[in-house]
C-alpha cells in the first residue's frame, strides 16, 4: 500500500502517521518502522521492497519533507519500482503541498491513496467554529453555538491546540454543558491579540506591538503560539504583495495564487500592504521563520528582541524606547 499525505496542518498528519503506526507488532518495531527525510527517497523505496518481520507482517516506511519538484529523473527511475512494494508494506511520502501537474505527482497519483490535510484559512471563523463544534460532540463535550464561535476567535485554525484546548474543557465540564462565561475564563482568546499584535508590526507601532506582547505573555499564551499566527499573517500579506508586484490586478486570481478561499478578502489585504515594500515582507517572514526555530529550542529571551527587530522592517526609526518600557 502507498500513500500520499499531504498539506500544511503537521498535527493532524502527525495523528494520521501515528494512527498508521499502531497496526505493526509492536515488538517488531524496530524492524518495521522507518522514517526516511524526502533526500535519502532510494533508501526509503528499497527499504519499502524488503518484506516485513514478525508476526503481523506489517511494514510502515515514511519518506518525509518530500518536495516533488525537486525530484529529478534518477529519482523517478527509482520510483519505477513502487508497483513492487509487497503489499504488507504501507510506503507513505509525506509533503505540504502536491502539484499534479508535475510528472512525478501524476505517476505518484497513480500508484497511492491521496490524503490531504490542510488548514483552514483563520479569516474563516465560521469553518473553524463548525470544526470546534464537531471535534467537542466527538469527544462529548457539550457546547452552544455562542462558545463554539469564541472559540474560533479565541484559537484560531490551529488543530494541536483546538484539541488541547476541547480536552481541557471536557475534563473541567465532568459531562455539563458549559457556559460562555466559562469558556471565556478557561479560554483566554489570543488569536486575535496576535492578529493585532502582527497590525501593529506592519504599522512600524514598537509600543503598541510591545503591550500587546506583554499582554499575551501575561495571559500565559504560548510563545510559539504567537509566533505561528504572526508567520500565517506575514506570509499572507507576503504572497499578496508579490503577485502585486508581479502585475496581477485581478483579486479572484490574486486569491487564487494566494489560495485565499474568499477573493473578497483580497481587496482589503491589498490596502493593507500598499505602501509596503516587499523586501521588507520577505525578511520579516525570514525572520519570523528563524524565530520558530529558536522557540523550539527553547530561546524564549529571543521573542522580544525579534518583535522588534520586525517592527523596525517597516520604518527607518530605532524603537529603543519601547524595549525599554517592556518587562
Amino acid at each position: 500500500m502507498i500513500s500520499l499525505l499531504v498539506g500544511d496542518d503537521r498535527y493532524a498528519i502527525s495523528k494520521k502517521l501515528l494512527t498508521f503506526k499502531k497496526s505493526l507488532d509492536p515488538a517488531w518495531l524496530s524492524f518495521n518502522y522507518h522514517r526516511f527525510h524526502a533526500s535519502a527517497v532510494d533508501e526509503a523505496i528499497y527499504c519499502a521492497l524488503t518484506p516485513a518481520l514478525g508476526s503481523v507482517k506489517a511494514k510502515l516506511v515514511i519518506v518525509e519533507d518530500c518536495n516533488f519538484k525537486q525530484f529529478d529523473e534518477a529519482v523517478m527511475d527509482i520510483l519505477q519500482l513502487l508497483p513492487k512494494v509487497p503489499q504488507s508494506t504501507h510506503l507513505i511520502f509525506v509533503a505540504s503541498n502536491l502539484d499534479k501537474r508535475l510528472k512525478v505527482s501524476k505517476f505518484l497519483l497513480s500508484q497511492s491513496q491521496l490524503f490531504e490535510f490542510n488548514l483552514i484559512a483563520p479569516w474563516r471563523i465560521d469553518l473553524i467554529a463548525q470544526y470546534i463544534r464537531t471535534q467537542s460532540l466527538r469527544i462529548g463535550l457539550s457546547l452552544d453555538k455562542k462558545s463554539g464561535e469564541y472559540l474560533a476567535d479565541a484559537i484560531g485554525n490551529d488543530s494541536a491546540r483546538i484539541e488541547s484546548e476541547l480536552q481541557l474543557l471536557a475534563l473541567y465540564s465532568n459531562n455539563a454543558k458549559l457556559s460562555l462565561k466559562q469558556v471565556r475564563s478557561l479560554i483566554p482568546s489570543t488569536t486575535q491579540n496576535s492578529l493585532q499584535l502582527a497590525k501593529a508590526i506592519r504599522e512600524n507601532n514598537a509600543q503598541k506591538a510591545v503591550d500587546l506582547l506583554q499582554k499575551l505573555l501575561t495571559k500565559e499564551t504560548f510563545p510559539a503560539a504567537i509566533c505561528a499566527t504572526l508567520i500565517t499573517q506575514f506570509r499572507t500579506w507576503l504572497w499578496v504583495k508579490s503577485t502585486i508586484v508581479k502585475g496581477v490586478k485581478s483579486d479572484a486570481e490574486i486569491a487564487k495564487i494566494c489560495q485565499i478561499s474568499n477573493f473578497k478578502r483580497v481587496y482589503f489585504l491589498k490596502q493593507e500592504v500598499q505602501t509596503i515594500p516587499l523586501q521588507s515582507l520577505v525578511k520579516a517572514v525570514s525572520l519570523l521563520l528563524d524565530l520558530e526555530i529558536a522557540l523550539k529550542q527553547g530561546k524564549r529571551n529571543s521573542l522580544l528582541s525579534s518583535i522588534l527587530a520586525i517592527t523596525q522592517l517597516f520604518a527607518s526609526q530605532p524603537v529603543k524606547t519601547a524595549a525599554k518600557s517592556f518587562k
